[in-house]
């Protein structure tokens, strides 16, 4: 624990647990104006501006949620109470909400909140609301063949935690014995699953203001997450303003405004099927992977500077950034971007950026000797691409060119290595 002298302002505290660039959260908020403590992990620490932090307190688990609870009140002690409390990450929203509720903070609370969390809570309220979502059960219901479940649910089904993100612990289960050999190694009470339905998954990122899109792009995976998750690159590619790009749009609003999202970005996945489109998924945080950067490198629309700006109470400067971003809104410009999974068990030696590739304006490889231990998820992967043009079509062109054309080395340990 340590402490500074506070300043006037607002007493906000702020849970942080990334060790990069996402953890300076002095970008977004005037720690001189207002007085900010941190509740963090050791590693997380590092990150911080310690020179105008209020208070600070180090949990080796963040996810503990008593020893949250006591840091928290430590907070508050130290302040002399708590005005906001900012949250980015998502495994942080529904423990935020609580504590929102414990130490009576203002802003999003549980029951707000677990819509955007538990996925048979999210697809119980759109469906109530009249919108196509697969058929779904809880895990439980299925493995004991309660009524209501396995006599409506066709295989395949897809597995996957009730509050997981970025398809960690996703399964596609083909036949009941597969999943009657499944089930008895999970928790049945933290898990659902789904009818698959065929056809291109889309993702809609974007921000909402007084319930109304302030600012959303439309966007055609190639390949799936779950597909990256087991080992496939993943592209998306934003689309052309048209009919698909406004009915894409149209769905997604209706979705959150059944989930009554009032204030705060969202990342939307919806299934394109034959005989209409399937909401698939949403979490009420900034899309991940290169999405933040593409809005802000494109738009200049930095999404988590609206959300920390709005979460804090700055509602001054949160109505100037809101209405910069509905001007960029306008935009015709198009990106996308390109990941390859880690190589799991290899040696980052180095690559070579391919050219004559127009639209490519970014890439990002890992530092050399890197070792891939199978803990990327979207951060440490073999390489991030980014683009940006006029056209869905020369965006689309340009991340099968880099597939076709990108080169790099792999080695089986740190020594010199031949080619990968």
């Amino acid at each position: 624990m340590t402490t500074n002298h506070p300043s006037p302002g607002k007493r906000i505290v702020v849970l942080n647990r990334w060790s990069d660039g996402f953890g300076a959260y002095q970008r977004y908020i005037d720690h001189a104006a207002n007085t900010v403590a941190y509740v963090c992990t050791p590693s997380s620490a590092a990150a911080l501006d310690a020179s105008q932090i209020a208070h600070v307190e180090q949990l080796s688990d963040i996810l503990d949620e008593g020893a949250l609870h006591r840091a928290v009140g430590a907070c508050s002690a130290a302040l002399g109470g708590i005005d906001r409390l900012v949250a980015l990450s998502e495994f942080d929203l529904l423990t935020a909400a609580r504590l929102r509720n414990s130490f009576n903070i203002p802003g999003d609370l549980p029951d707000a909140v677990v819509r955007f969390r538990d996925k048979v809570v999210m697809k119980h309220t759109v469906a109530a609301a009249g919108l196509r979502v697969p058929r779904f059960a809880p895990l439980e219901d299925v493995a004991f063949a309660k009524a209501g479940s396995t006599n409506v649910m066709r295989f395949p089904i897809i597995v996957k935690p009730r509050s997981g993100a970025a398809s960690m612990g996703v399964r596609r289960v083909d036949t009941r014995s597969r999943l009657d050999m499944l089930w008895p190694t999970l928790p049945l009470d933290e898990y659902e699953c789904e009818e698959y339905i065929d056809g291109p998954v889309y993702h809609v990122d974007g921000f909402v203001v007084n319930g109304t899109l302030l600012i959303a792009r439309a966007s055609r995976y190639i390949n799936t997450c779950l597909q990256f998750a087991q080992g496939k690159p993943l592209g998306s590619v934003m689309l052309d303003p048209g009919s698909l790009n406004s009915a894409l749009l149209e769905f997604s609003a209706a979705c959150l405004r059944a989930l009554a999202l009032s204030n705060g970005p969202f990342h939307l996945e919806i299934i394109g099927a034959c005989d209409g489109f399937y909401f698939l998924e949403v979490g009420a945080r900034v899309g991940g992977g290169e999405i933040p950067f593409l809005f802000d490198e494109l738009y200049g629309v930095d999404l988590f500077n609206l959300w920390v700006t709005h979460q804090s109470g700055d509602e001054a400067r949160f109505a100037e950034q809101a209405q910069a971003a509905f001007i960029a809104s306008r935009s015709s410009t198009r990106g996308g971007f390109l990941m390859l999974p880690e190589p799991v068990g290899k040696v980052f030696v180095d690559a070579r950026l391919p050219y004559g590739i127009p639209a490519l304006y970014e890439a990002v490889f890992p530092e050399r000797h890197h070792f891939f231990d199978g803990a990327g998820g979207y951060g440490n992967i073999l390489a991030r691409f980014r683009y940006r043009a006029a056209s869905e079509k020369e965006i689309a062109t340009a991340i099968r060119a880099t597939l076709r054309n990108f080169r790099y080395t792999l080695a089986e340990s740190v020594a010199p290595a031949s080619a990968g």
